[in-house]
């Protein structure tokens, strides 16, 4: 935590606005990419310095929590920071689950939240809390401002810079709470731009030549590795060219690839052979190839079979962690890495020596074979269902959308179907909130990835559940003229929890009462409000092809049915349970 400095070095007071002018000069210059506005009165000096910045964009939300996960979509989507303005009180309290996302997926945003002064605090003067350390450990820095502008112009600018360095330099959320006096209405025209400190961008992590020595030496001893890759496996900020040095590397060393649908693996842009088919499946077949050595990268996987299989393996458990998140659930690792995976891999690649060829080709291939045969299981039960469910929707969204386009899933089941039936190479980019796993605000989510986006179209994939819990958002994309598509799959509930042992432990009224939670809610009122068209259909496929030009927001709306949803997993089990190798 850092306040200002004490008062031998104090520059001389200016008006508030010209200090918050000052903030947001620094701030840019350090990086700050694009700023959310909420409307507010005690914010009015922020808001205005935010219209006076050149060159920093900015957008207007009406709802914090919106403008939160606006923020979101678009610093994940970009790796580019990204200011939030509010006013005080409650308005402040709205942002902690986009804070909380933030943290636990290393997005960097600065979170600038208006203050009552001193003096109001604790004498009942409304819309005032203490909203010091509001956010907790959930935020990299907090940042105490002088009240309006009297900590003077050197010191604003330097909280603007340093405020944005820390969020890209430590990967996260950045708290800057500040205190506004009446008046708070600009007293002066626009500043003339200050010179801001010079910065520089905050360094990657290098390759550690040890963990290069260590894992070539690990590889040479191996007959049979394995690489599993998580979420995040290429940070945001890293270059697409990443993802192919990666797969690259892989395929040299014999290596197969099981990437998660949020890895950044699968949108490389070209078919890798080292690219598993069916990733989240392909563990549950029968006479599953055992590794004697698994490469861990990034995030824990969506799928969590994959989890309970490297569980029952005898195998060197090699976890590669540049950022030090010490992402090891299982508590199975045998060895850590520091260096950054891309890298780490084609030093390794160049390195080992002795790991025969032809040796690793038979491995590769074994992997390869299995993954075709749960894919051709997989396309068979889903041709041959009768009645559309949440996995055709998701294998349908994933078929439409293009490599220059980007799906943004809710974190319960359609990033999970998503991981499961879209196809593992030179698809469209995916993201999902799997920080901490909420639902909320996954369409306002992806109005700011849109907004961040210069090509392709960004479609939400989100539940029934999920799109009530935003609705505030999808409005605020028809009402700002956001191109989005939106779809959802409605089965009236929470799916979700039909899938859990809970389901099996309560009769249907209790479990419909408690879990399922039916609403009884269909979208098509959306219609009625301007710069939304909404279509209801189970031909997801036309839908999205009709629908890829239009202007707005398209919000495509398909009936589903949980326990058909149910009985084609059953199917989809069972005609696993019979492949042989």
């Amino acid at each position: 935590m850092s306040d200002l400095p004490n008062d031998s070095e104090r520059d001389d007071p200016i008006d508030a606005t010209a200090a918050a002018e000052h903030f947001f000069a620094g701030a840019r210059d350090a990086g700050l990419a694009h700023v959310v506005l909420s409307p507010g009165s005690r914010s009015t000096a922020l808001s205005i310095a935010v219209t006076r910045t050149p060159d920093l964009p900015y957008t207007v939300e009406l709802d914090e929590r919106t403008a939160a996960f606006v923020a979101l979509g678009y610093a994940a989507s970009t790796g580019r920071p990204v200011g939030l303005v509010c006013t005080s009180g409650t308005a402040a309290a709205n942002y902690l689950p986009a804070v909380a996302e933030a943290s636990l997926s290393n997005v960097p945003l600065v979170v600038i939240t208006s203050d009552r002064p001193p003096e109001h605090q604790h004498w009942g003067v409304g819309q005032s809390f203490d909203q010091r350390g509001l956010y907790h450990r959930q935020v990299r820095d907090e940042i105490t401002m002088p009240v309006g502008g009297e900590g003077g112009a050197r010191f604003s600018v330097r909280a603007g810079t340093r405020s944005v360095a820390t969020a890209l330099g430590q990967r996260g959320p950045v708290h800057v709470n500040w205190p506004f006096r009446l008046p708070i209405e600009p007293a002066a025209p626009s500043i003339t731009q200050p010179t801001t400190p010079h910065t520089t961008a905050p360094p990657a992590p290098l390759v550690v030549d040890g963990d290069v020595e260590y894992l070539s030496s690990l590889l040479e001893q191996a007959s049979s590795p394995l690489i599993i890759a998580g979420p995040h496996t290429i940070a945001r900020d890293e270059p697409p060219a990443a993802a192919d040095q990666l797969l690259s590397a892989a395929t040299s060393l014999g290596i197969p690839v099981l990437a998660d649908v949020l890895s950044g693996l699968r949108h490389s842009g070209a078919d890798s052979p080292c690219l598993i088919n069916s990733p989240g499946l392909v563990v549950t077949a029968p006479n599953v190839p055992e590794p004697d050595v698994i490469i861990r990268l990034g995030h824990t996987p969506t799928a969590k079979a994959q989890r309970l299989w490297w569980e029952r393996q005898n195998a060197a458990h090699v976890l590669v962690d540049p950022y030090n998140e010490w992402q090891d659930p299982s508590h199975m690792a045998t060895a850590r890495c520091t260096s950054p995976p891309a890298e780490l891999l084609a030093e390794v690649a160049k390195r080992t020596r002795t790991r025969d060829a032809s040796e690793g080709q038979r491995w590769l291939e074994r992997w390869q074979a299995l993954g075709q045969a749960v894919s051709a299981a997989l396309d068979a039960a889903l041709l041959e269902w009768p009645t559309v469910t949440e996995a055709h929707v998701a294998r349908a969204l994933a078929e439409a959308a293009t490599s220059d386009d980007c799906i943004v899933a809710s974190s319960s089941m359609p990033v999970r179907d998503l991981d499961t039936f879209a196809a593992v190479s030179a698809g469209p980019q995916v993201l999902a909130n799997r920080g901490i796993n909420g639902i909320d605000g996954v369409i306002s989510t992806a109005i700011g990835t849109q907004l961040g986006r210069n090509t392709g179209r960004t479609y939400a994939l989100v539940g029934d559940v999920a799109a009530i819990h935003d609705i505030g958002g999808l409005l605020s994309a028809g009402r700002n003229d956001v191109a989005l598509t939106v779809v959802i799959p409605n089965n009236d509930g929470g799916g979700i929890f039909s899938l859990l042992p809970i389901r099996d432990v309560l009769d249907d009224a209790e479990f419909n009462e408690l879990f399922h939670t039916p609403h009884g809610t269909t979208f098509a009122f959306l219609a009625s409000h301007p710069g939304i068209t909404v279509v209801q259909t189970t031909d997801v496929r036309n839908a999205l092809i009709q629908t890829r030009n239009e202007t707005g927001v398209v919000v495509i709306e398909v009936v589903v049915d949980t326990p058909e949803r149910l009985a084609l997993a059953d199917a989809i089990r069972a005609a696993i349970a019979t492949i042989s190798q």
